[in-house]
């Protein structure tokens, strides 16, 4: 039987790769890496959002408006969050306060990226950076998630201000109507940031002993998956007014939580899609 199985799965690829994966994801504990990394996503999300507060008060934007520009990618319990976060935070603006959220963005996201490397290093069994290199490592990506952010902030509400000085300074009055779908191409803008950000992320975390693993692949289907559940799960939670009468008033936390908890597993399964892809090409040489 079992190698009747195994030459159906040689037999017919895509089987066996979704076969693979499935494997690793229950034998390497990937529900349990992602655990960790929603934990240490939790703990770096609200002193992101007093950096965000700082970014949008820099860039003259409007918090309201900012949110609703998020409202198809995030639950409304979720984007509840944010406006008191946000509204408490404007009230209670200071330096201090802004330097003690970028340094405690910067020691949980550095500490959620050791741990995406160190989940790399059991999966290859080789390590990327070690000991005091790998600290330096995740602290200039946690640099980089910051700068991320902003850049992003700035794409999704700048809206059509660019074509408007374009239009002035090349004196083309009605090139803001021809670009007018850019209210719909600054949301593929974003996405392309995020997998931009995902590769790079990606490409930190893989060994960096040759042959080297790929990273596109997995960067690709990662930030397409957490566009796309992150938009179902909103619609799923809109539709559903259930689950505040199982948490309660905790409702809104655990929304967030279990958001944290899924695209901490797509992030970590986008890793898993380029072992196995890696693996079978291994295979493939031999």
């Amino acid at each position: 039987m079992k190698q009747k199985l195994e030459r159906l799965l040689r037999a017919h690829p895509p089987i066996r790769f979704a076969a693979d994966v499935v494997d690793v994801y229950f034998s390497k504990k990937v529900g349990r890496a992602a655990a960790e990394l929603a934990y240490f996503l939790i703990l770096t999300f609200f002193p992101i959002l007093i950096c965000i507060s700082a970014f949008v008060n820099e860039l003259h934007l409007d918090p309201a408006h900012l949110l609703d520009q998020a409202d198809p990618f995030l639950p409304a319990g979720v984007l509840a969050i944010f406006r008191d976060y946000l509204t408490y935070i404007d009230t209670n603006q200071s330096t201090a306060m802004l330097l003690s959220g970028a340094f405690l963005t910067i020691l949980f996201a550095s500490a959620a990226v050791r741990g995406l490397m160190n989940f790399m290093h059991e999966l290859y069994g080789r390590a990327t950076f070690l000991g005091l290199g790998q600290v330096i490592a995740s602290v200039l990506f946690s640099v980089l998630l910051l700068a991320t952010i902003y850049l992003s902030l700035a794409v999704v509400v700048t809206g059509n201000w660019f074509f408007h000085l374009l239009g002035q300074v090349l004196k083309l009055e009605d090139l803001v109507e021809r670009f007018g779908v850019w209210q719909w191409m600054k949301y593929l803008l974003l996405l392309g940031m995020v997998f931009l950000f995902i590769l790079l992320l990606y490409r930190f975390a893989a060994p960096l002993n040759k042959p080297r693993p790929p990273v596109v692949p997995g960067a690709l289907a990662a930030s397409a998956a957490l566009a796309a559940a992150s938009v179902i799960f909103s619609l799923l939670m809109g539709n559903s007014a259930r689950y505040s009468l199982v948490y309660g008033s905790l409702a809104s936390v655990i929304l967030l939580l279990v958001w944290l908890y899924l695209c901490g597993n797509i992030l970590i399964m986008g890793n898993v899609l380029n072992y196995v892809l890696f693996t079978h090409r291994k295979e493939a040489r031999r």
